[in-house]
């Protein structure tokens, strides 16, 4: 039996979502209408009761909150309804920007960073 004695150099860069803990973060459990990735603005289909991802042509009317994770359609997806958030770290679809999204999200207790 033989060791490795080599020395390994290892290092981890985690991608924080998460910006503070000045504001509690709380969240729902909904069914997924599409797949979701973590950090994904969600808007909430009120005759299905189903979330999915904040598109350009959506506005703002409907958004609901941020997938905490990435989830499938259909899964029970936990999001995010309160809280700090980066922007940076956010799953953006095309033509949506975070500066479009910012004051909708304040109204619902969700503050960019």
């Amino acid at each position: 039996m033989s060791m490795d004695l080599e020395v390994k150099k290892f290092s981890y860069s985690p991608e924080y979502l998460l910006a503070g803990t000045d504001i509690r973060v709380t969240t729902a459990v909904k069914k997924a209408g599409a797949d979701l990735k973590v950090g994904a603005p969600v808007k909430l289909d009120s005759s299905t009761g189903k979330v999915s991802p904040v598109g350009k042509s959506d506005g703002v009317a409907a958004l609901y909150g941020i997938a905490t994770e990435d989830f499938k359609a259909d899964e029970e997806a936990v999001i995010y309804l309160t809280g700090e958030f980066f922007a940076d770290r956010m799953a953006l679809e095309t033509g949506v920007t975070a500066a479009s999204l910012e004051v909708a999200f304040r109204n619902i207790g969700i503050f960019l960073k």
